[in-house]
């Protein structure tokens, strides 16, 4: 990791290989949990990274398709690389067509072609890529000119009132869901984040930007958000049904059956540098 911490980079390793595993043996639970991403991401990706019919896209890190949905919608071309084969085995069963290739495996052992893609892709996704292997090979299965757009929505804005995870606190009590809280300066670090995409992948024009939003649930889907994170999916069963129980009740009782929770999604977008002349 480029933070340089020796005992995040062993954290990091141990929850990317039990995130490989742990979502796909209930992908449609996930699925039903995640919420829709931010309208402004596609505007950026259609708008500054040319995103049109017939791109040639690659994502990483598809999950349930959430993201790859929308890029089919608009014409592109995909080539998905999912690890986790539960995962894979649900987007091919959902969305497989000949607009979409899923490719079982990770990124960094992926076998791409160099120039290739029009578009990389990465929604809530990168932080389980090693950035030494995976930004460089980003710079390099792009054509020249192509872009590259990663951003990660983090299930919490501590500069917002948020009755709801108030509310909730005594019954998760230090668990990180979803390792928002401990990642989040990585994602949310856009120093070191463009640093990275220009020192490692050789990127140019680099930004990065901020959206808030308010997410809407109703008690059920707040039941399958909450359940759709690592930290409350590694749990024992009966425990994590125990919890997700509790939450759901508060949900109905407390909040009339309808919570709104603030989120903040961070995207970064980057090209890569044509040949001089």
């Amino acid at each position: 990791m480029s933070d340089g911490d020796p005992e995040k980079a062993v954290t990091s390793a141990s929850l990317r290989e039990a995130a490989r595993h742990v979502y796909g043996g209930d992908a449609a639970g996930y699925a039903q949990g995640r919420p829709e991403y931010p309208e402004q991401v596609y505007d950026v990706l259609r708008g500054r990274c040319g995103l049109h019919e017939g791109s040639e896209v690659l994502e990483i890190g598809p999950g349930t398709g959430l993201a790859t949905r929308r890029l089919l919608a608009y014409g592109a071309q995909v080539v998905a690389v999912e690890p986790d084969e539960g995962m894979a085995k649900f987007l091919t069963g959902t969305l497989g067509g000949p607009h979409l290739e899923v490719l079982g495996g990770t990124f960094e052992q992926a076998a791409l072609p160099s120039g290739a893609f029009d578009l990389a892709v990465a929604a809530t996704s990168f932080h389980w890529v090693d950035l030494a292997a995976g930004l460089p090979k980003l710079g390099r299965i792009l054509r020249p000119g192509g872009w590259v757009a990663l951003w990660w929505t983090i299930f919490d804005d501590p500069d917002r009132p948020d009755p709801f995870r108030d509310a909730t606190a005594r019954l998760l009590g230090d668990a990180d869901l979803g390792g928002q809280r401990r990642r989040s300066s990585f994602q949310l670090d856009t120093a070191q984040r463009s640093r990275d995409l220009e020192r490692l992948g050789g990127f140019e024009d680099v930004r990065s930007r901020l959206i808030l939003s308010s997410v809407r649930f109703t008690s059920a889907q707040i039941r399958a958000f909450y359940g759709s994170l690592i930290e409350v999916r590694r749990r024992p069963p009966v425990e994590r049904r125990s919890v997700l129980d509790a939450i759901q009740a508060i949900a109905e009782h407390d909040f009339d059956g309808e919570v709104t929770r603030p989120f903040v999604t961070v995207l970064y977008t980057a090209r890569r540098p044509r040949p001089p002349g």
